[in-house]
């Protein structure tokens, strides 16, 4: 069984509607060629007859009435020799060009023919006999209705297709020529007629072939990128973060293609990051894991006494052990792994500067001067909505992270100010400097500028990580670029009350 796939359905939907409306439109104007032709020629036909109109008019106006033809037929009768002699095509006669009425058309040179003995003319012989033959059926076909609609000669139009003249008589409608549509299968216009209708369904067999064609070329086309999508998604979730695909335009199908590759992209990322943050946790772990076992296997084979210094080297252990597990769940990107803030009206200012002189006598001890000039006094306008912990967490890392990567003999300053309606607070120190190209990715987990800002001195690489999230959970932004002191400089901003 054929699975009836999306570009199946598309082609078989497309052809479909396309075979339709080709068999629909080619009927209706298979149709309306026929009614139109045939009204074309019943038209022309009856405005070839306008001597006629001429010469019935010219009739009425001589007795005031139809009363001419009511009493006898033989006037209508010698319309027969007129329609007759009009086919005939004969030369235009002298005069004036006005015929009697109906005696024959203008310009048929026929005179009346003789009266018989009563005086009255007589009727007109049957064909063959002198009497002109009816080649285009007219006589059949013609009628003439008072203004009233009566019959007056030949017979009651039916309700099919037919053309009429109007009789006029002191500008008012007296009566009318009806002339019928030739019946269907006797007329010449039937051979035209079937040969239209051949060219017609020609052309929809033509329509149908190149609908098919379209409709394959639309399938192929609009649902060639969703092949891809289907594909690509497939190997995205056998965690084959490096597939892409084609983008094939950029129309909506395209963008969705970009916007796949663009997913892709950042699922790679976030699985990298994920390897590396599993790779450096162990690696963090290992170090203090592995002084625990130290220890307590010395306990164990009694080379080492359980002794008051033993056991607080053990506790030691454990809760930097602790702090390690608990900055790493600061650090997940999950929403109940955010650190837990107690909001509150507050002023950051005091809070660094106690923060900096609480690190002063250690800076002093490395060599590192301390400058706070720049810190403002505690004034009003400068109040934030923030943890007044989580803040000196944050400034105490910053203050840790100069303390541990400056070269002696160095400097700090300390800046703060509001405006704009931002607090900035900024730490500039002096060399060495992170390389440039490392600037952006200093607040990232497990990170390090090496060589000038290695391991060798000491850190989980968490502390600039867990910095970013504190500041972010208040609203601001915290960032790093090269310091005009030759070091490192950090700025953080942050929203202050209105």
């Amino acid at each position: 069984m054929i699975r009836l796939t999306i570009q199946r359905k598309a082609f078989l939907a497309t052809f479909a509607l396309a075979a339709a409306m080709a068999v629909l439109l080619t009927g209706l104007y298979r149709v309306n060629l026929e009614k139109g032709f045939r009204r074309y020629v019943v038209e022309t036909e009856i405005g070839r007859l306008g001597w006629l109109v001429t010469g019935i008019e010219g009739a009425y106006a001589r007795t005031g009435s139809w009363d001419f033809l009511r009493d006898s037929s033989e006037p209508w009768d010698r319309a027969d020799e007129a329609l007759g002699a009009f086919e005939t095509g004969a030369s235009p006669p002298p005069g004036d060009g006005h015929p009697p009425p109906f005696r024959g058309p203008p310009g048929s040179g026929q005179p009346p023919p003789p009266p018989s003995a009563d005086g009255r003319p007589p009727p007109p012989g049957p064909p063959g006999r002198g009497r002109p033959p009816d080649t285009l059926g007219f006589r059949a076909r013609l009628s003439l209705l008072d203004g009233e609609g009566k019959l007056l000669g030949g017979e009651l139009p039916p309700d099919g297709l037919s053309a009429r003249r109007p009789i006029r008589h002191r500008g008012a409608t007296v009566g009318w020529l009806v002339l019928r549509s030739p019946p269907t299968g006797e007329a010449l216009d039937l051979a035209f007629l079937d040969t239209q209708a051949r060219g017609l369904w020609m052309s929809g067999l033509a329509a149908l072939v190149l609908s098919l064609v379209a409709a394959w070329l639309i399938a192929r086309q609009l649902l060639g990128p969703i092949r891809d999508l289907t594909q690509g998604a497939r190997h995205i979730a056998q965690g084959r973060f490096s597939e892409r695909i084609p983008v094939r335009g950029s129309d909506e199908l395209g963008e969705l293609a970009a916007d796949f590759n663009a997913m892709a992209a950042m699922l790679a990322r976030e699985e990298e990051s994920r390897r590396q943050w599993i790779a450096d946790s162990s690696h963090e772990l290992r170090t203090p894991i592995a002084v625990l076992r130290a220890e307590i296997e010395a306990l164990q084979d009694a080379v080492r006494t359980a002794d008051e210094p033993t056991l607080a080297r053990l506790h030691r252990n454990v809760m930097q052990l602790g702090k390690l597990v608990d900055d790493l769940r600061q650090t997940l990107d999950r929403d109940d792994a955010q650190p837990d803030l107690e909001l509150a009206s507050i002023d950051p200012v005091p809070i660094l500067r106690e923060a900096a002189e609480g690190f002063r006598e250690r800076l002093q001890g490395a060599g590192i001067a301390l400058d706070l000039t720049r810190l403002a006094a505690t004034g009003p306008g400068r109040r934030v909505r923030g943890d007044g912990d989580r803040l000196a967490q944050v400034f105490g890392n910053l203050l840790e992270n100069t303390l541990r990567y400056t070269d002696p003999d160095g400097r700090l300053e300390v800046a703060a100010t509001a405006r704009g309606g931002t607090l900035l607070v900024t730490f500039d120190d002096t060399a060495p400097a992170p390389p440039e190209k490392a600037m952006q990715r200093l607040f990232e987990r497990f990170f390090r500028a090496e060589p000038s800002r290695s391991r060798q001195h000491g850190g989980s690489g968490l502390g600039l990580a867990i910095c970013r999230r504190i500041v972010q959970r208040h609203g601001g932004t915290i960032t790093a670029a090269p310091s005009p002191l030759g070091g490192l400089s950090v700025r953080i901003e942050l929203p202050l009350e209105p």
